[in-house]
């Protein structure tokens, strides 16, 4: 007799609630990719979906981070960029996430693409999460929990900053990190609530601080929406909270610490003086309604999550079968997280006590996820509500709809009126059909779910589309137009045994020189050293909160600075006396610094008394001449700029080099007409403003006009002047403001000090024998005592030893390093490591044991 053999089962079937999860995962992808396709998003036409900071930030630093992986560098520390940057912070902030390894599949010149990518599948990832947590919590696995589900992926949240593509893993991993606190707070099982919140925190630490904030309230919320046991459980569970909370955190100390020490030296804003409201509450709760433009950079807060989840909501607090203790519960923490979208003080704290650049409400992600959650408990419990109660959420959604559109200052469009007036009388007959609907009526019934469940597929996929579009995109073509030409010039310019440094003349993006992987000076990161940005704002560059840029660059800075070579698509407007062009590659001229200083030069002892002065560059650069060196005469000497023409502005009052005026009409401007009537001979001439409430600057020599937008003022070139010339400097008025200040210093640049500055620095250069990442190695000729100053910023990361004995690192104008030398010979090596990161990874693997250790143990107790 034969023996029947067994079918084996298939290692994976696609059961209907498999499905279910897949759908959840893919519906956020396929409306995306549609909106991609409406707005022309490569490869379906020429454009980028990365806009504002991903335009300048976020693809050039996974273009860093591509190019570490495949070459095999240092993660902890980078050349390109500030001179020199904690990378390590920069990847706890931008790159932490475990999808970026992704980033190794594409070629570095398909960053623009891999950042598409990346915001495509954590959408789906946060509709995947959201679906799981909605089965886990109310038990149904349908059409309805999917698309639920997908209005926490695509609210207002994300559609308004999903371009922030580092913050869409904590936000995907919310639903998960509930889930996991109300298993411990359930069943005090918590090795998914640490796994979860750790995994958050490790991706994001700034979104995670207002997710822990938010875990620390929905533990009291959740414990109180059911009846415990008593103080003691509540005791009990509170420490077990506690210590899962501090064990996540302890997993991302590899990150969180040195990020910590690189935070508290970056620039920290204001704080609240007072309690005040930012807008009517009135235009802050309208944000629900549907086919509104998402806020970008400012206005009312992201809030959107359906039209109908907002109407359920109303539901959701009458509704008998849902215990009273849940609803004041949930309805009053979503209260507060609403509340705190318009309240400056609460609004300061969600932000990590910070109040954030643009971008406001960042954590309304968490208010969108509460709301869905009510919602979708909501609307399972409709065949319970007596009738009365349709009546009474109708009028008081119809009401509120009504108020929120007569009463805000500004109006809507009216498309936005109508789309979201029709969706509330549709989704009000849906309602009571699926509500008050009897048995025999079920083919009723099943066509009302049906045309429920179009209704909202159509909201949500018409939205999405909507607000992805009007955030806009960005030509991909002129982005891209010059990677490979300065791919190639990298390669024509780097010796293997030579460390030199790189700017461009002109940039796109505030990182480029990240992107072009050069050692630049240009830098705009929210971990930006506030130090670093003060000193080169003080010698006269570009600089504003957390970026700077090579715009105010002079003989003086670039030698000291190290700035061997800048790159310039066509000639330059005006370049440096140093400056010499050499060679060309594709559109671009390499202009060579004829007097490069090395990366470290001997100076003397005094350059550790140099004083920066904010707003008084050429008086900064004077001192620092005057302290490094013995030479005295004066390398910018002072020239009178002369009074402003008021063309349509009246100019009220002025200082030794600041003009107020005020702007009566809707157009005007302050002229400046140069004509250097007190030079004797030809002067090579530079000009310092600063102008925050005009529009540019705008300088017309010969001809010639070039424009200046960077208002907060920086140092500019004006070339070889001479007595009779004349140059035009206009100032437009920003009608947005009706009065404003000018600030203005012209100077005259004496070649002749220069050349006796370079005379005396140029004998005792450092000469590198080696030049890694995070290792520097050189040896030395000190003619005299003095300071060895390195064009390195100050980082006390960095390790110097001298002739193998460790020695102090001094900080030089604040931002920049110096190191005190004995005259003779001497050897010099410099190695960094970030501070914290030793301390903070065995930390991490210490919690790592911890948390293997619990799973384990939890595991075996099933």
């Amino acid at each position: 007799m034969k023996r029947e053999k067994k079918r084996r089962r298939p290692a994976f079937r696609l059961t209907k609630s498999r499905q279910k999860m897949l759908m959840a995962f893919f519906l956020p992808i396929v409306i995306v990719l549609i909106a991609y396709i409406a707005m022309g998003i490569a490869p379906f036409g020429d454009r980028g979906a990365m806009i504002i900071d991903s335009y300048h930030q976020y693809v050039p630093f996974f273009s860093e981070f591509h190019d570490k992986i495949w070459h095999g560098d240092s993660l902890l520390y980078s050349w390109h960029g500030s001179l020199g940057f904690n990378f390590l912070a920069v990847q706890a902030y931008y790159l932490a996430s475990p999808l970026n390894l992704l980033l190794a599949v594409f070629p570095d010149s398909c960053m623009i693409e891999a950042f598409e990518t990346l915001i495509v599948l954590k959408l789906g990832l946060s509709g995947l999460s959201a679906y799981l947590y909605l089965r886990y919590r109310h038990g149904k696995e349908d059409l309805l929990t999917v698309l639920f589900s997908g209005f926490y992926a695509l609210g207002g949240f994300s559609l308004a900053y999903n371009w922030n593509v580092m913050w869409l893993d904590s936000f995907a991993l919310l639903p998960i990190v509930v889930m996991g606190a109300e298993k411990l707070i359930d069943e005090g099982r918590g090795r998914l609530y640490t796994i979860a919140l750790g995994l958050a925190i490790f991706c994001n630490y700034y979104i995670a601080i207002m997710i822990c904030i938010f875990q620390v309230l929905y533990f009291f919320a959740y414990w109180f929406s059911k009846k415990r046991e008593g103080m003691r459980a509540f005791l009990g569970r509170g420490l077990h909270y506690a210590l899962c909370s501090l064990l996540a955190g302890g997993l991302a100390a590899v990150y969180l610490l040195p990020t910590y020490y690189t935070l508290i030296n970056s620039s920290q804003g204001s704080k609240p003086h007072n309690l005040r409201l930012y807008r009517n509450f009135l235009e802050v709760f309208r944000q629900h309604f549907a086919i509104v433009e998402p806020t970008q950079l400012t206005g009312a807060p992201n809030i959107y999550c359906g039209l109908l989840i907002g109407m359920l909501l109303l539901f959701y607090v009458v509704s008998r079968q849902i215990p009273l203790r849940e609803r004041i519960a949930n309805g009053l923490l979503a209260a507060f997280l609403l509340v705190s979208t318009n309240v400056n003080v609460l609004d300061y704290v969600w932000h990590g006590f910070h109040f954030p650049n643009n971008l406001p409400g960042r954590f309304s992600f968490l208010y969108i996820f509460l709301c869905v959650v009510m919602a979708h408990k909501a609307i399972y419990g409709l065949r319970d509500l007596k009738l009365r109660w349709y009546g009474i959420c109708f009028e008081a959604a119809i009401a509120l709809f009504a108020v929120c559109l007569w009463f805000p200052e500004e109006s809507f469009p009216v498309y936005t009126t109508a789309v979201s007036g029709i969706l509330l009388l549709v989704y009000m007959i849906l309602l009571w059909l699926l509500g008050t609907g009897e048995a025999h009526k079920a083919k009723l019934l099943k066509y009302a779910r049906v045309l429920l469940l179009l209704t909202l597929t159509a909201e949500l996929a018409g939205n999405s589309i909507y607000g992805l579009c009007m955030n806009g995109s960005v030509n991909r073509v002129s982005y891209m137009a010059l990677q490979k030409d300065m791919a190639a010039v990298r390669k024509q310019l780097e010796p293997e045994d030579t460390f030199y440094r790189t700017e461009l003349a002109k940039i796109q993006g505030r990182d480029d020189v990240v992107r072009y992987h050069m050692n630049g000076l240009s830098f705009f990161s929210s971990t930006c050293d506030d130090r670093m940005e003060k000193c080169l704002g003080a010698l006269g560059f570009y600089n504003s909160g957390n970026k700077y840029s090579y715009k105010g660059a002079t003989p003086l800075t670039d030698a000291f600075l190290g700035i061997k070579y800048v790159i310039s698509e066509g000639e330059m407007d005006m370049p440096g006396s140093s400056l010499l062009q050499t060679e060309t590659v594709g559109d671009c001229l390499i202009y060579e610094n004829q007097d490069c200083l090395p990366l470290g030069f001997m100076t003397d002892a005094d350059i550790l008394d140099w004083k920066i002065v904010e707003g008084d560059p050429f008086y900064t650069q004077n001192d620092l001449v005057r302290h490094a060196t013995s030479v005295e005469k004066t390398l910018f000497t002072p020239m009178d700029p002369g009074q402003p023409e008021a063309d349509r502005v009246t100019v009220e009052s002025s200082e030794e080099d600041t003009w107020s005026y005020s702007l009566p009409d809707e157009e005007g401007n302050l002229i400046w007409h140069l004509t250097f009537s007190e030079l004797k001979e030809t002067a090579d001439v530079y000009i310092y403003f600063e102008a925050s409430h005009c529009e540019s600057l705008k300088v017309t020599k010969n001809d010639q006009k070039i424009t200046y937008s960077d208002q907060r003022g920086h140092i500019v070139h004006l070339g070889d002047c001479a007595p009779g010339n004349e140059v035009t400097l206009t100032f437009p008025a920003d009608s947005e403001y009706k009065n404003g200040k000018v600030k203005l210093q012209m100077f005259a640049f004496h070649e002749d000090v220069f050349d006796s500055v370079m005379e005396a620095l140029s004998p005792s250069g450092l000469r590198l024998t080696r030049a890694d990442v995070t290792r520097l190695r050189g040896e030395i000729s000190a003619e005299k005592t003095g300071i060895l100053f390195l064009s390195v910023p100050y980082d006390e990361g960095w390790t110097v030893r001298v002739d193998s004995e460790k020695a102090e690192l001094l900080p030089v104008g604040e931002g920049l390093t110096g190191i005190r030398l004995e005259a003779g010979d001497h050897a010099i090596s410099m190695d960094y490591c970030p501070k914290g990161f030793k301390p903070g990874l065995a930390i991490s693997l210490i919690c790592l044991i911890l948390v293997i250790f619990m799973a384990r143990r939890e595991a075996r107790s099933i």
